[in-house]
């Protein structure tokens, strides 16, 4: 899984102040002109400008865009913000004027990972009341891979009598801005912002968690990722091996209690997303007596000892990720299908439409064949834990899977990593539920509880379930794990709270299923965390 949203990279000082002292000079002498006579007042330089988030702050990110800690009102360096939702940039007014203009300016220089943002929405606020003048979209692609600059602008002949103005920026990873900047008339009155639209007081109230019984979690209460395709044995499950992920197994060999009710399998990420590698992923994934096949027969068996006849696991499989780029995928109906894009397909959405359903039939098709009797394929998941919006047709290709999924009757199902780009937007986005990476456990020794508070906030706010993460069944493996499952518990998405996610490396529930004393206790605190009760191993 992914630790960090965004690893940003020492090179971005160089490329930033390249650009800085490339087009410095010439914005500052414009910046400084003298205004003619009845020409707007700046009145930027009147009031009190401040910086807000409008989000989750999180201090790894928050000491990232503290390296480049620009005036925003000012052309001479650039202002860096990293992930945390959106920026509310404010100016306060020392009394009413009539503002006859808003204008800032961003970076985007693809290779170092700064991109225009969305939109900028312009706000205006009189007698302690917000209205809004609207978004302005920015004007290029943000797969715009050349360096460039762009102003986003508000203007009225008339103005607007305003005592605060203030723009909302989205930050989906790192946003670059410079020279906020409001005109206007002090002493003069424009038309009154009653005119334009009023400001929800509360516009982004929580939704809270994704619950179990939510009918867009399709019946989800905790559902483990199982990888396969790849790396041998770590890779290969055996009937022998769901039994104890589908049933709480005692040290003795007890069977006592149900445990995961979904199973997710996606391919391993060294399993190539092209034609043959697919293919031979597809069939490893229907062997018999491995993977599906097994975890079937896992079923049937738990069934009996479980007393629960007709119980049917729910299963996710995955849907393939192609990236556009210079990749050929394969041949279908006897072209040749790649994803580098073409004058008559410059996004490779065609391309990428033409491989995404070839692969979805065939799974289909064999999913249809093999008639496991103790299995429900209760949806389907996009195999990409992020949206690239700066990848060329991104929105439109994420859509056409949320689309194919829908024509044969299935949900798209999301796991986006902390901070990733979408995560607000995974709804209009086309899925139908996502859960939320803490990527907490990931880090180690430099963990720190702040990070599941504000998964759990992100969670709640848009929402969302949450993935459980293992990464070790080491003891300070397991202070992490015990940690995260108590404040997961604490904000709300403890047991029957909220629909859950299990992420656990290459099988490490298995092997702590399979042992005794310190290595054991992860599976016996996973198996107490969905129950909601003390597990004890014993006999």
């Amino acid at each position: 899984m992914f630790t960090l949203a965004f690893s940003f990279r020492g090179a971005i000082a160089r490329g930033t102040s390249a650009v800085v002292a490339a087009m410095a000079a010439s914005q500052v002498q414009l910046h400084a002109q003298t205004a003619p006579a009845g020409a707007p007042q700046d009145l930027t330089g009147l009031g009190q400008v401040s910086v807000s988030i409008d989000g989750v702050p999180d201090p790894v990110f928050a000491a990232e865009e503290a390296k480049y800690p620009g005036d925003v009102t000012s052309f001479d360096t650039w202002r860096g913000f990293s992930h945390q939702g959106k920026r509310v940039i404010t100016l306060a007014l020392p009394k009413a004027a009539d503002v006859v203009s808003v204008s800032v300016r961003t970076l985007q220089d693809f290779p170092l990972g700064i991109y225009f943002p969305r939109y900028v929405e312009f706000q205006f606020e009189s007698n302690g009341k917000w209205y809004s003048a609207g978004r302005e979209a920015s004007a290029y692609p943000l797969s715009t891979r050349n360096l460039m600059a762009q102003t986003f602008t508000w203007s009225s002949q008339t103005g607007l009598e305003a005592s605060a103005v203030r723009i909302i920026v989205p930050v989906d990873v790192w946003v670059f801005l410079d020279g906020f900047d409001v005109k206007g008339f002090l002493n003069a009155k424009g038309a009154p912002v009653s005119t334009l639209t009023p400001v929800a007081a509360n516009p982004d109230k929580p939704l809270g968690p994704l619950l179990p019984t939510a009918p867009n979690a399709y019946g989800i209460r905790n559902m483990l990722l199982v990888e396969t395709g790849a790396n041998g044995s770590l890779g290969t499950w055996s009937e022998q091996d769901f039994v104890p992920m589908l049933a709480y197994v005692k040290e003795s060999g007890q069977i006592t209690a149900p445990l995961f009710d979904t199973m997710l399998f996606l391919p391993y990420g060294s399993v190539p997303t092209t034609q043959a590698g697919l293919s031979a992923y597809l069939q490893d994934l229907f062997s018999p007596g491995q993977q599906l096949s097994a975890l079937n027969e896992a079923v049937g068996y738990v069934n009996q000892v479980l007393h629960r006849p007709g119980y049917k696991e729910r299963v996710v499989l995955s849907l393939p990720y192609f990236a556009y780029g210079q990749t050929t995928f394969g041949t279908i109906g006897g072209s040749t299908v790649t994803f580098a894009g073409s004058p008559a397909d410059p996004d490779a959405l065609a391309a990428r439409e033409t491989a995404e359903t070839w692969y979805l039939q065939q799974l289909l098709d064999d999913w249809n064949r093999a008639g496991f009797s103790n299995l429900q394929l209760v949806g389907l998941y996009w195999n990409e834990e992020q949206f690239r919006d700066t990848m060329p047709g991104e929105a439109a290709y994420v859509a056409f899977a949320s689309q194919l999924a829908a024509a044969h009757h299935l949900p798209l199902f999301w796991i986006p990593f902390y901070g990733a780009a979408g995560i607000p937007d995974w709804k209009s986005l086309g899925f139908s539920a996502a859960w939320i990476q803490p990527n907490f456990v990931e880090q180690g020794s430099q963990a720190y509880l702040a990070r599941m508070v504000n998964a759990a906030q992100t969670a709640a706010q848009y929402g969302m379930g949450v993935e459980v993460e293992l990464t070790g069944i080491s003891q300070q493996d397991q202070a992490l794990y015990d940690s995260s499952l108590a404040q997961l518990s604490a904000y709300g998405f403890g047991t029957h709270q909220a629909s859950h996610a299990y992420y656990d490396g290459s099988k490490l529930l298995l092997t702590s299923a399979k042992s005794t004393g310190q290595a054991r206790v992860a599976y016996d605190t996973t198996a107490s965390f969905i129950a909601g009760v003390a597990i004890r191993g014993g006999s």
